[in-house]
């Protein structure tokens, strides 16, 4: 039951308590505190939060002074405004009064101690059913309030909810205090101005699913399913401005990159649990189509995020790729992907002026994850019209397809010329060096990889001039290796004499190393026997062709 506070007695303690050293100032707060009166609780209190300014880093002092509150009295200075059901404006000022001394509590002592010493605090006592029960009636009282106090108390609760989720036992006590996703709604409403709102989801989750679930009543296998529920809550929210949007898709590449897929995705196509995914798509894809300056660092975010999406969840591709979503006329994944070929073609002509800058790293994850999927987005193509059931999604009509295969072919052309410059831009005393720093640069393997996907599926296409650069990356014998690889067959499997040249390119080489040069010998004469492997699969072909009498010449224009 709650026991009003009498106000002037408050007034009339704090002046007489006025110890005349800190001991004895420790031990009034102390005697307060273990008081029945209510008043003198709050007095010992609120005497101790100002004493604690003075003992910052004595741990074992702020223990002992954690350890002193009765626990019951600050679970109902927590919960005064939620257990105040009567009209009375007085009752409601003091219970606003009660709540904002608890937080205050809660907050400086969460605020003095490290994430090591908070997770003893928040153990302390946690034997106890009864114990446990309070922490998450606390929580629980910290999320209601949020939406119905002032900025600063609001951010108050966000702190102290955001330290709380930092440790294992605290993330697991906000997953059991937010038991239904209701328990969240007020919290989640703060979000587009209150960034640190998402932190305290994330960490929850994360922090949940990183730690041993044994010995505790979590039951995990409705993490993804109340996670879904959240996160599809978090888009309904309006986040009106850039800045904003940007966060909370920047917040959605964290959570997704760290936390495990077990607990987000389930990969039964059938299952509800990827009920955040469709909304998200909608998003990125509304505002992912802009090109101007405006929108460069939130378009950033997007591109990022898909191809985080594209790598982790096979449900991704089928559904941001797919063309019958449209804005206006036109399929929205058309126009997500022009808008990425107009980023490469204005942007890797002036890289050379940023590769030593500080925005050169943003430029080469974005630029990465363009290439990535576009050549995505084309294979889907691909396979749409392979399909001979006609059940595949990605294709596009045809007159799309083909502006779209003149805007990458574009795009690789000036790809080539961005590898060469970077590479002949190179003095030969340091380019075993850079070689290796450029073989390790995100963009450039993604230029890799999409040069090979090309040239393979491309018999018009070349990239002679990219020969040599090609040879030397994949001397480096890092991940990108492989992809060199299928570049250098790409362009020499109709063509002996790139072989030839290969040979020779190697011959001149100077400043390399016999193991260099040795694994570029060997690579040489892998390509030579691919060659003759892929005429000897031409004439084969031919032969089938000329018995069969199955084709017609000029039935078909492959130019």
């Amino acid at each position: 039951m709650e026991v009003p506070i009498d106000q002037q007695a408050v007034v009339e303690l704090e002046h007489k308590i006025v110890p005349p050293d800190r001991s004895a100032a420790v031990e009034q707060i102390f005697a307060c505190l273990k008081s029945k009166d209510d008043t003198q609780r709050f007095v010992g209190l609120t005497l101790l939060m100002r004493y604690l300014e003075g003992i910052q880093g004595d741990y074992d002092l702020i223990f002992r002074c954690w350890n002193a509150i009765p626990g019951p009295f600050l679970t109902r200075l927590l919960r005064a405004k939620i257990a105040n059901d009567k009209e009375d404006i007085q009752n409601k000022e003091e219970a606003q009064i009660k709540f904002e001394l608890g937080i205050t509590v809660l907050h400086t002592f969460i605020s003095l101690l490290p994430s090591q010493y908070l997770e003893d605090l928040l153990i302390s006592g946690q034997s106890t059913e009864k114990s446990r029960r309070s922490w998450n009636l606390r929580i629980n009282a910290l999320i209601v309030e949020t939406s119905t106090s002032s900025t600063t108390i609001s951010t108050e609760i966000i702190q102290t909810l955001l330290s709380l989720a930092t440790t294992s036992t605290g993330a697991r006590l906000l997953y059991e205090s937010t038991s239904t996703p209701d328990c969240w709604v007020s919290l989640l409403a703060h979000a587009p101005e209150q960034p640190m709102v998402l932190d305290v989801l994330s960490r929850t989750f994360i922090g949940v699913s990183l730690s041993s679930p044994e010995g505790t009543d979590i039951p995990m296998q409705e993490s993804p399913r109340r996670l879904d529920v959240l996160l599809c809550t978090l888009m309904k929210n309006t986040y009106q401005d850039t800045s904003s949007m940007k966060v909370l898709l920047d917040w959605y590449y964290k959570l997704l990159e760290t936390l495990p897929l077990v607990t987000i995705i389930n990969f039964d196509p059938r299952s509800e649990v990827l009920g955040w995914l469709k909304p998200l798509i909608e998003i990125m894809q509304k505002h992912g189509t802009k090109h101007n300056n405006t929108d460069r660092s939130l378009q950033h975010s997007i591109i990022v995020l898909a191809r985080l999406l594209l790598d982790q969840y096979p449900q991704f591709g089928p559904i941001f790729f797919d063309p019958s979503r449209k804005s206006g006329k036109l399929p929205c994944c058309y126009i997500f992907s022009t808008t990425l070929l107009i980023d490469i073609r204005a942007t890797i002509p002036s890289l050379s002026e940023i590769f030593t800058t500080s925005t050169y790293a943003d430029t080469s994850s974005r630029l990465a994850a363009s290439y990535d999927l576009i050549f995505a987005h084309l294979n889907y193509i691909l396979q749409a019209e392979d399909s001979n059931d006609n059940t595949t999604t990605g294709s596009l009509p045809f007159d799309l397809i083909l502006k779209m295969r003149d805007d990458i072919a574009e795009a690789i052309r000036l790809t080539i010329e961005c590898l060469c410059d970077r590479y002949h831009a190179m003095s030969e005393s340091s380019k075993p060096l850079d070689l290796l720093i450029m073989s390790k640069d995100p963009l450039v393997i993604s230029q890799i990889g999409a040069l090979g996907f090309w040239l393979h599926g491309d018999d018009t296409a070349s990239a002679d001039d990219a020969l040599e650069v090609v040879l030397r990356l994949y001397a480096c014998k890092t991940d990108m290796t492989p992809l060199c690889m299928g570049v250098l067959e790409g362009m020499c499997r109709q063509r002996k004499d790139l072989v030839q040249k290969a040979r020779e390119i190697v011959e001149d080489l100077s400043n390399v190393d016999e193991e260099t040069r040795k694994s570029l010998e060997d690579a040489v004469e892998s390509l030579a026997d691919y060659y003759d492997t892929c005429q000897r699969e031409v004439e084969d072909e031919d032969e089938v062709e000329d018995e069969d009498g199955a084709y017609d010449d000029g039935a078909y224009d492959y130019s």
